[in-house]
Formats: C-alpha cells, structure tokens, sequence
C-alpha cells in the first residue's frame, strides 16, 4: 500500500494534466478514490501496489501508441 499527496497522485497517475488538487480531493470524498485524511487534515491518496502498476503500465502502454 501506497500514500501519495493529491498533487503527488496527479504527478503519477495524470501527467501533464491540468487537473488540480482539489479535484482529487473531492474525488476521495465522494468515494471514487480511496483515501484518508492526516490528524493535521491533510488529504492522502491510498493505492495498492497492484493498481499503481496497472496505472503505469497503462501509462507506457499509451506513450508508446502515441496517444
């Protein structure tokens, strides 16, 4: 298991998007991301290990389409 900050998930899962923090922030309150907020209030992304290597290995899949 994995925790990334907002704009650390953003940085792996969506590069070069413009999707902002907030955005991910409300996707983990609505329930579509898993994640976890700190005692000090911060918002965490929570991912398996197994998931982050199919979103990367998607990722390169798309990079080498040209897509």
């Amino acid at each position: 298991m994995k925790k990334l900050t907002p704009k650390d998930y953003l940085k792996e899962a969506y590069p070069g998007s413009s999707i902002c923090a907030k955005t991910v922030i409300n996707w983990i309150k609505k329930g579509k991301l898993k994640g976890e907020q700190t005692p000090t209030g911060r918002w965490l992304v929570v991912i398996d290990e197994e998931q982050s290597t199919k979103i990367n290995h998607m990722l390169k899949m798309l990079e080498t389409s040209g897509v």
